[in-house]
């Protein structure tokens, strides 16, 4: 992808690059503020080359996906057009509905126990949301339900750390107000989305609610 090489510290890199303005520092872009300036760029150079009819992302990074829809659309690209960029839902555990995901290799036997406790959060505070209840109170219902696995995790000896739990408008990535609920946020989808760190690693996962044909097709 960078056959002259590629500085890690973007303010000394030179030549070209992608920047999505206005759409990478929320979300996952608030813990890491220049990741998506490198996805955007590295997926630009493969999709010049490969030139694909469809592209296939999946919905457990879906700034990152919902990104590179945008991206085509934005720069009308030709080879994949916007709509030809697919998002496919979250695979999971089929038993306690952990998102799959190569990272989940790095967690103990001890603290996979404890690893599905990001998405028992988002899923009471979908329940929240559906139920008429304000941004503020899902949020809080879901960071509650970290603090019980957090403390049953350390009785464990299993150290867990919340990173962030959000709720973004799915068009903008802007943060809903702390008052809007689901009758306020209309149509358009939103993502109630996570980051926690189970041990040493961090997981991430995010559940749409709204109307999800919007987003996964």
């Amino acid at each position: 992808m960078y056959p002259s090489g590629i500085s890690q510290d973007v303010s000394t890199q030179k030549g070209a690059f992608v920047e999505m303005k206005g759409y990478g520092h929320q979300m996952e872009g608030a813990s890491r503020p220049t990741f998506f300036r490198g996805v955007v760029t590295v997926v630009t150079k493969l999709f010049n080359v490969v030139q694909p009819t469809n592209a296939y992302f999946g919905q457990k990074d879906i700034q990152q996906a919902l990104l590179l829809r945008r991206l085509c659309k934005d720069l009308l690209f030709p080879h994949p057009e916007a709509d030809h960029v697919h998002i496919v839902p979250t695979t999971r555990d089929p038993n306690d509905g952990l998102a799959l995901s190569s990272r989940n290799a790095y967690l103990s036997e001890n603290e996979r126990k404890f690893a599905p406790a990001i998405y028992k959060a988002l899923q009471y505070a979908k329940s929240a949301w559906s139920n008429g209840e304000s941004k503020d109170r899902c949020i809080s219902k879901a960071v509650s339900v970290i603090d019980e696995v957090k403390a049953q995790a350390a009785i464990d000896g299993v150290d867990m750390r919340l990173d962030y739990i959000e709720m973004n408008d799915s068009e903008t990535f802007d943060v809903l107000d702390a008052s809007s609920n689901h009758q306020l946020a209309g149509d358009i989808p939103v993502i109630l989305s996570g980051a926690l760190w189970v041990g040493k690693t961090r997981l991430i996962d995010n559940i749409v609610v709204g109307d999800l044909k919007r987003i996964i097709r």
